[in-house]
């Protein structure tokens, strides 16, 4: 995997030694190759990785440093990029599929941009005259930028002074209209476009591991991966006894693949826990307690000897999976529940996306799924809401993904499974709230409690 930084500041040697700092933060993302450069005397960039492949590149007028993948044919997709960067053209950046993100310098000007969904985390901070940008808010703290902000998706922030950034944006999810259609046309739409995201994510490997649970998200990842002709294994993770990897097993079976599955013991949690808070800098419950089981799954298909690992998420935003949309249909209706799913696609980036990247980084595996493509989103703005959730306490949802399903071919049994979320279903979450009752705190306080012991460390526990 790979970290970025840069800074504005007075003199391009103060920019360098404060990426230093910032780059030995994020040795966790890779550190077999380190870079540092300048095109100016106030604007500095760095990198450091373990990709041989690239990343960071050179001239004589400009330094980019890029953290992430395009998809499809990559070695095509990075030089497609590399011209509209050279151009300027970020509008155009914003149109090639991948998941990254970069800041280049030219001349005494620091440009910064994000993947439009915002797949890959970037922040930044502005201290008495300085701007500092990184892959994780632990490099701006360990130079003492300790407000920090994150970069938007879509937008284009700029440095041309000690002011600070300026941004403008250059891609937003539009709000359409649903359309008319029926069901069956939604799904077989749907489904064809899923079949493409994944021939896209998938293009550069032959093979491929795959979170499963067993539930629909990670199901129809599975089986389209297998249709696509790759070398599909499902591998699944969670707390000894846990309800999810029995089912998982199960239906391992049933798709005719591969399984590897692992278990933990309860008391083995904490270290993971204290893990899991130092990377994604942040120790809400629901977040450690979906970010600890993909952490593991991560791990297992490093051992694995996996590049990617594909997993279903961006799928319950899009077509209604949370109970809480069926409460928000029924108590405050149809326009209520569209603005919800709306907004949900928005904060996708700080919800779920960056969390989940920051989990999986330090395994070196790139987590990638379907449903983070433009075109699927897209789409799924238009298909109607009574295809996503229905009146009447809606305990199913998601009709129209589960229709798709069919039409690809999923068993029945697993394309009518009800959700249940990993952090139930691995059984992390519950343990975390045991743990925290054995220490007569609750929940919050146990793992505040955990992040204020992390916060005196810099090294990753």
């Amino acid at each position: 995997m790979t970290a970025i930084a840069a800074v504005y500041a007075d003199r391009t040697s103060d920019s360098k030694a404060l990426i230093t700092d910032m780059l030995s933060a994020m040795k966790h993302r890779g550190s077999s190759r380190i870079k540092i450069a300048s095109t100016g005397d106030r604007s500095a960039v760095g990198f450091t990785s373990n990709n041989p492949a690239g990343g960071f590149f050179e001239s004589r007028t400009a330094v980019l440093s890029l953290d992430g993948t395009f998809f499809g044919r990559i070695q095509r997709g990075q030089a497609r990029f590399a011209r509209h960067e050279a151009s300027r053209n970020f509008e155009s950046i914003m149109k090639t599929p991948g998941a990254f993100a970069t800041v280049s310098s030219r001349q005494n000007t620091l440009s910064v941009v994000r993947d439009p969904i915002g797949l890959k985390p970037l922040y930044y901070s502005t201290k008495i005259g300085v701007t500092a940008i990184a892959s994780e808010r632990k490099a701006l703290w360990r130079i003492g930028h300790i407000n920090t902000a994150r970069i938007l998706p879509g937008y284009l922030y700029t440095a041309k002074s000690q002011r600070g950034l300026n941004k403008r944006s250059l891609f937003r999810f539009p709000q359409r209209s649903t359309q008319v259609m029926t069901l069956d046309y939604a799904a077989a739409r749907l489904r064809r476009l899923l079949q493409r995201s994944i021939h896209l994510i998938t293009a550069d490997v032959d093979r491929v591991a795959v979170a499963f649970s067993g539930g629909l998200d990670s199901a129809i990842t599975a089986l389209l991966a297998k249709q696509a002709n790759l070398n599909v294994e499902l591998l699944s993770t969670g707390l000894r006894d846990s309800s999810e990897l029995q089912t998982a097993e199960k239906y391992a079976k049933a798709l005719d693949l591969p399984i590897s599955i692992e278990t933990y013991e309860p008391d083995s949690l904490y270290p993971f826990i204290r893990r899991i808070i130092w990377l994604i800098e942040e120790h809400d419950l629901m977040k450690v307690s979906i970010a600890v089981p993909l952490h593991w799954t991560a791990m297992l298909a490093a051992r694995r000897g996996h590049s990617v690992l594909l997993c279903g998420q961006g799928s319950d935003e899009l077509y209604g999976g949370y109970y809480k949309y069926a409460k928000i249909l029924d108590n405050e209706g149809s326009r209520a529940l569209a603005s919800s799913l709306y907004r949900s696609i928005v904060e996708a980036p700080q919800v779920n996306y960056e969390r989940d990247e920051q989990a999986t980084c330090p395994s070196g595996v790139e987590l990638r799924t379907p449903f983070a493509n433009l075109d699927v989103i897209d789409f799924s703005f238009r298909i109607p809401l009574e295809f996503k959730v229905r009146t009447g306490n809606d305990l199913m949802r998601k009709w129209v993904l589960r229709a798709a399903a069919l039409k690809a071919g999923l068993p029945d049994e697993m394309v009518w499974r009800r959700k249940k979320a990993i952090q139930h279903g691995t059984g992390v979450e519950n343990a975390i709230r045991k743990l925290a009752r054995r220490q007569k705190l609750t929940t919050d306080e146990y793992l505040t409690n955990i992040g204020t012991i992390i916060s005196r460390h810099e090294e990753m526990p």
